[in-house]
């Protein structure tokens, strides 16, 4: 049983500035709710095999998932894995150049050794999917006034 999604927006900024705005740390907490800090903790950002640790804060509880890249075409795809909480989760995601400036392409995709957090993801997955898509709708939003560097989520509420 696995839970997936898929999202697709046009952004009107080029593929290079969606792509370097994507890629930010900084830029990513900016977008993605309860994400507090980004620690790259194993190899080199950009490198397959680089693990992060992705730290969040939802409702007064904290726990950390752990991102692994799979693949990175610079410009072009990025694959991770992310897991904790009991989920194995890939996220794909792909730009490319639009009439209008980017298509990006993101394929959510969770599952579980557990047979109730794989039921879970299921029976969860359009309000996982509902929030995906607030988020990189405010990412959509952020690319296109800001471009490559986005102002802090304290700047954004003054």
């Amino acid at each position: 049983m696995i839970a997936k999604f898929k999202i697709d927006m046009v952004i009107t900024q080029s593929p290079e500035v969606t792509w370097k705005a994507y890629i930010d740390a900084q830029n990513m907490m900016q977008w993605t709710r309860y994400l507090e800090k980004v620690e790259v903790i194993e190899g080199t950002f950009g490198e397959v095999g680089a693990i992060a640790h992705l730290h969040y804060l939802e409702k007064g509880r904290s726990y950390i998932l752990e991102d692994k890249l799979l693949s990175y075409e610079e410009g072009r795809k990025i694959l991770s894995q992310v897991t904790g909480q009991g989920m194995i989760i890939e996220v794909e995601t792909i730009f490319n150049s639009h009439q209008d400036g980017t298509n990006v392409s993101i394929t959510w995709k969770g599952t579980s050794n557990s047979l109730m957090t794989r039921f879970i993801l299921k029976l969860m997955q359009r309000k996982i999917a509902k929030q995906a898509e607030a988020e990189f709708a405010l990412f959509k939003i952020l690319v296109e006034a800001h471009g490559v560097k986005f102002p802090t989520k304290s700047s954004i509420i003054s």
